[in-house]
């Protein structure tokens, strides 16, 4: 039995643990029982006779499991006997014990291993110290089939929340009631939820741990401070040992509590258990995709975005987003990398977007950091000061933050602060340049900064957008013989010039830029193989933060830009359920088609008689619908407008891509509109051709997306 006050001791160094699987370890040993050796509070319930632990009816401490649990147990430094819990029985620990559980500071870690019954997962309390929601310090439970943590701290305005959904946790093959191992670390920064060793889900501390005098209960939870209340036990099945740390414990650490590196979940956070396109993508659990940052170099794309958790929620609402990364060189297989840009501060309240720029091997990272409170060079103290900051990476995977942050500061005149870096090297004169997010004067515009070295900024006249608000998200690449830069103020727009600084003009067409509901389209300096574009934005569904979408943008003879759906990244379908010639849909026509569905339909009609022509109208949804409307040459999805379609050549080719998240449409493979999908569960098609005297519909096909 590992009691408390034998925790004590061997964290002092008095004696060392004997493992069960693997001999005596010293005190840099960082096997399980070692960990457990330095721990402020550990149990494995081997002895109904520990003088730590008062348990209540209905639970049995030293019960034996199977062999090959048996087996699983030792190899994280149990020793096979677990504490069984019939529902409403519970453990409370000793006064002396939940004095030493009062972890204050900036660093805790707490965890089990548990196989829960297949009927707690609705809500259980798992370990905690709780008293209610005001008071509560730490606490590990079950509710709504995911497996969740929470800590409370001196500076959040509400509780540090994370969740693990039961769906990701488990094997599809493994039994409901089977063993898990489930730790939360939390550091000066940010708290993590682990499962089986995975880290799925985290939030961002403020402040420091916040510390109560309410009993810690295995099991159970208080749900009050009230001395004289009862605690709520809803936890039925088997816990093979607990335990609280004074410190955030490592990857590594974490992983060898989980069954080495052998038995761990080793996908990354955004990674389900199945391989997946990025286009129409959204992480797992409760991430979304934010602003995207693109780049490619030597064959790889890089899919660079803000990892955002609850919608710009996290961190009393500064959104505390971090880059991460999948990485491709087909478009179709990718790989889901560690993070680019991760919060390992507490000051740093987001990691705003930027950019990437390749230069002689090294690739820089140009990055705004919300401060929560920055010192300015007279003392003034601001908050959510915009800080330009740059990493640097050998491999386009590890980046390593550089000093001096931040790269330059605003003079008087500017806006509060600055964001959105794009670096670009100019060809005129030599130099590098950077232009990023503000306001001059009470005017939105992109400061513009040059250096010669990357490190050392000097700054320049801004540049002006002739838009109101902020430009935000800057874009800057070369395609051929012209320059092109993308301001994202409400949908990006392009503009074009035959020098890479400009004068910047937008063309005499129409927006074709992630036209509709995505955000922020960026693409990447240099082109992905043979001199393509693809274009990246995201989905607001969902409030911040959503669904990645990826376009290929078409380059015409006189430098002006088209659109059209990557071919790598369209959704495989499966056999037509709807394929028809010359279709009658002068009345009102029902399609049969899944909830995920991909439809082509061409239209052929004489362009002399636009002026005189009804729309034909596909209806998806109660209150959604794609409509060709011939006498104001448009295309409709929603209430998002694709104006000024060529209708000259008397075809439309319509291309529509539905899925749980994202409606795309592509017109004559060259113009695009998008929007988020409102209601996939009520899903319907109505095909209706108001225009049937004028109008013939050639072909038609709806092809369940796999």
């Amino acid at each position: 039995m590992i009691s408390v006050r034998s925790c004590v001791a061997c964290a002092l160094g008095a004696f060392f643990l004997v493992g069960s699987v693997g001999g005596v370890y010293g005190d840099d040993d960082r096997s399980p029982n070692a960990l457990f050796a330095e721990a402020v509070f550990c149990s494995n319930f081997s002895s109904n006779d520990d003088e730590s632990l008062i348990l209540s009816d209905g639970v049995e401490l030293g019960v034996s499991i199977s062999d090959a649990d048996r087996t699983e147990s030792l190899a994280r430094g149990g020793d096979g006997l677990v504490a069984r819990f019939k529902k409403g029985g519970y453990i409370t620990v000793s006064e002396e014990a939940n004095d030493s559980l009062k972890v204050s500071g900036s660093e805790l870690t707490f965890g089990l291993r548990v196989k829960c019954a297949p009927n707690v997962w609705n809500d259980s309390p798992l370990m905690s110290k709780h008293g209610g929601h005001d008071k509560l310090a730490f606490n590990l439970f079950c509710i709504e089939d995911k497996l969740g943590a929470e800590v409370g701290t001196t500076g959040n305005r509400s509780l540090i929340s994370e969740r693990a959904p039961r769906s990701e946790t488990l094997d599809p093959a493994a039994a409901l009631e089977g063993w898990h191992d489930v730790y939360c670390r939390v550091n000066s920064a940010k708290a993590e939820l682990f499962v089986d060793g995975r880290c799925y889900d985290e939030d961002f501390v403020v402040g420091e741990l916040r510390t109560n005098d309410v009993p810690f209960v295995i099991g159970a939870q208080y749900d009050s401070d009230d001395p004289n209340s009862k605690p709520r036990a809803a936890f039925e099945g088997e816990i093979d040992f607990v335990a609280v740390w004074n410190r955030a414990l490592s990857d590594e650490e974490i992983v060898a509590l989980s069954g080495g590196s052998e038995k761990v979940d080793k996908r990354s956070r955004t990674e389900r258990a199945y391989p997946e396109s990025m286009n129409y993508w959204t992480p797992p659990n409760r991430y979304g995709v934010g602003d995207c940052m693109p780049f490619c170099v030597d064959g790889v794309f890089h899919f660079m975005y803000l990892l955002d958790v609850n919608r710009h929620g996290a961190k009393n609402g500064l959104g505390a987003h971090q880059w991460i990364q999948a990485t491709s060189t087909d478009l179709k297989h990718w790989t889901h990398q560690p993070f680019v840009l991760a919060i390992d501060d507490q000051n740093e309240g987001s990691i705003c977007t930027g950019s990437v720029f390749y230069y002689e091997g090294t690739y820089y990272a140009f990055y705004a950091n919300r401060a929560v409170e920055y010192v300015m060079p007279d003392g003034e103290r601001k908050t959510t000061y915009g800080l330009l900051c740059m990493a640097t990476s050998s491999d386009g995977i590890h980046f390593e933050k550089q000093d001096p942050q931040p790269l330059f500061l605003l003079p008087e005149g500017y806006g509060q602060g600055t964001r959105d870096p794009v670096v670009f090297k100019s060809p005129s004169d030599g130099r590098f340049h950077m232009y990023a997010t503000t306001s001059y004067r009470g005017k939105g515009c992109w400061a513009h900064a040059v250096s010669d070295n990357l490190k050392n900024w000097e700054l320049l006249d801004p540049v002006y957008t002739h838009k109101p608000g902020e430009p935000e998200c800057p874009d800057w690449f070369k395609w051929r013989d012209d320059y092109y830069v993308i301001a994202n103020h409400l949908n990006g727009f392009y503009k074009k010039s035959k020098s890479p600084l400009g004068p910047w003009e937008v063309p005499d067409v129409p927006n074709v830029l992630l036209n509709g509901a995505v955000n922020v389209p960026k693409t990447a300096p240099a082109p992905f193989g043979d001199d393509r574009r693809i274009i990246c934005g995201w989905t607001r569904e969902r409030g911040f933060g959503g669904s990645a979408v990826f376009h290929e943008l078409i380059r015409y003879e006189d430098g002006t830009l088209g659109e059209k759906f990557v071919p790598e990244m369209v959704p495989e379908t499966l056999d037509p359920v709807v394929s028809e010639e010359n279709v009658d849909a002068s009345e009102p026509r029902a399609l049969e088609t899944p909830e995920r569905f991909r439809l082509r339909m061409r239209l052929s009609f004489d362009p002399a008689n636009l002026d005189l022509m009804r729309d034909v109208v596909l209806q998806y949804a109660d209150d959604a619908q794609i409509r060709v409307v011939f006498s104001d040459r448009a295309v409709t999805l929603n209430s998002f407008r694709m104006e000024r379609v060529d209708f000259s050549t008397g075809i439309i080719a319509l291309d529509v891509i539905a899925t749980n998240n994202v409606v795309d449409v592509c017109v004559n493979d060259s113009r695009t509109v998008t929007d988020a999908n409102r209601d996939p569960q009520a899903r319907k098609l109505l095909l209706t051709n108001e225009a049937n005297k004028y109008v013939t519909i050639e072909t038609l096909e709806v092809a369940p997306l796999k």
